[in-house]
């Protein structure tokens, strides 16, 4: 067991101490970046990775981030050990997981955090829960549920083994769905009792599930034949699956979200950010970032979105795309943004790579 590491974080001057029980008085998102990140998310034919072990994962750790003034970022490029992929919260609770089978807990608001034991020691890709007593994590080959508010986790059994976990999101607590390599689609119905897995056809990896409802649901992933993309369609709570056209898309999508049933959003591998009003039979481009391979997105509403990626990406539209503003406005890097979660309009946490001193190869920043 690590004994607890507080690391609090400011927009003072940064310096360089040693790792064991600091504290860290970071400067606002600034430093160079070292040569040896952290492995990128998979790309290029993911099905082929070998699942993460299992284990007990290191904790706790805790973080501190001082409450934010309105409108200002607090939070430092590489303020954590581990790489952050997901970030999940209700209210004053909010979940950041990641490398190593990182959990992080904050129930105040994300001033404080505390890691949490984790039961599989894989790489937590994406958090989603309907309330405090029903949160899902996965990541490697884990699937983890919480009823206490992310404090303890349970490993699930879904029957499917040798592959990957890429997301997890769900229309209600009866009714959540897990999906990633092998064109693997998990559907529970009872809390993570059982899993039924759905009939995709697909042989490539799905990247994200997400939907308007229980009848109306979508995934989006690239086959490994030639990485073309794949959009799926449910129309039924999940049981029947279809192919919907692709020719629209320059790159397989890495992650979708939707504003309502009639304005959906999806961020592509190759940086361009895609908006469809017919229920992803057909899209179009809002914007394109020179290639960068964009990871994720929150959609505050109908062409308000926010979207993140490679290269420290982060980018922000309130008019359908036609302008784009970063908001963050760290310095060019090859760290990625991988997860973004927020409440409100401007409210937002962010996480990802970032690596600022020897170790440190997360990062986790906030803005009310």
């Amino acid at each position: 067991m690590v004994r607890p590491i507080t690391r609090l974080l400011s927009f003072a001057p940064l310096r360089a101490f040693s790792f064991v029980c600091l504290a860290l008085a970071a400067a606002g998102c600034g430093g160079q970046q070292q040569a040896n990140k952290p492995p990128p998310a998979p790309t290029a034919k993911p099905d082929a990775e070998e699942p993460e072990d299992n284990g007990p994962a290191l904790g706790p750790v805790t973080l501190t981030l001082p409450d934010p003034p309105a409108g200002k970022w607090v939070g430092q490029r590489g303020n954590y050990v581990d790489t952050l992929s997901g970030v999940w919260g209700l209210d004053n609770l909010v979940i950041a997981v990641g490398g190593a089978g990182t959990i992080l807990r904050s129930e105040d608001g994300g001033k404080t955090w505390t890691r949490q034991a984790s039961p599989k020691d894989a790489w937590l890709r994406s958090i989603w829960g309907s309330g405090p007593d029903d949160i899902y994590v996965v990541g490697g080959n884990a699937i983890m549920h919480s009823t206490d508010g992310g404090i303890t986790w349970v490993p699930q059994n879904p029957g499917v083994s040798g592959t990957f976990f890429m997301s997890v999101w769900g229309s209600g607590r009866e009714d959540v769905y897990v999906v990633g390599g092998d064109g693997t689609i998990l559907n529970t119905t009872d809390g993570g009792k059982t899993w039924k897995q759905d009939k995709s056809d697909i042989k490539g990896t799905f990247y994200d599930v997400w939907g308007s409802g229980s009848d109306d649901i979508y995934i989006v992933g690239q086959a490994s034949r030639d990485g073309a993309p794949v959009v799926l369609q449910s129309k039924i709570g999940g049981h029947l699956w279809s192919k919907l056209p692709v020719d629209t898309l320059d790159a397989p999508l890495r992650q979708i979200d939707g504003a309502n049933i009639d304005y959906i959003y999806g961020v592509s591998a190759k940086g361009t950010v895609y908006m469809s009003n017919d229920r992803a039979a057909t899209w179009q481009s809002i914007g394109a970032f020179d290639g960068v391979e964009l990871l994720g997105m929150r959609v505050v509403g109908k062409g308000d979105l926010y979207v993140i990626g490679r290269d420290q990406t982060f980018q922000h539209t309130k008019d359908g795309g036609k302008t784009w503003d970063d908001e963050l406005k760290w310095p060019s890097g090859a760290a990625a943004l991988q997860g973004i979660w927020g409440k409100g309009p401007t409210e937002l946490f962010l996480v990802g790579e970032g690596t600022l001193e020897a170790g440190q190869k997360g990062s986790l920043v906030h803005r009310k």
